[in-house]
């Protein structure tokens, strides 16, 4: 690693994706956090940018507003990478669902 290089929580080697990921901006309301938008988002969680990143293996619990519905679901940060605050660049953290509500699944898959 050369100096300055910040090493990166992100798993080495990335494991296959159970579920398709979809390019969605919605908003991410985290409980105890500022509102924040996804990266990407498919059944099994998303991608979002943060100023400050939640540790790995973190509980996190919010909704995510998709097509005017408040969607409810309960997961765990799985990776996350830092941002740098004094470049006003965000983080992104990815969010594995254990929980969400029914038919979320259909509201994303459809553009």
């Amino acid at each position: 690693m050369k100096q300055g290089d910040r090493p990166t929580q992100e798993p080495e080697a990335k494991e296959a994706r159970a579920c398709a990921r979809y390019r969605r901006r919605y908003r991410v309301l985290l409980t105890g956090h500022p509102s924040a938008f996804t990266v990407d988002v498919g059944a099994g969680g998303f991608c979002t940018e943060l100023m400050r990143v939640l540790p790995p293996g973190t509980p996190v619990a919010g909704s995510l507003h998709v097509k005017g519905a408040e969607v409810s679901f309960a997961g765990r940060v799985a990776w996350a990478r830092p941002g740098e605050a004094r470049m006003n660049l965000r983080g992104r953290m990815g969010v594995s669902f254990t929980r969400v509500q029914d038919g979320f699944e259909r509201l994303v898959e459809t553009p």
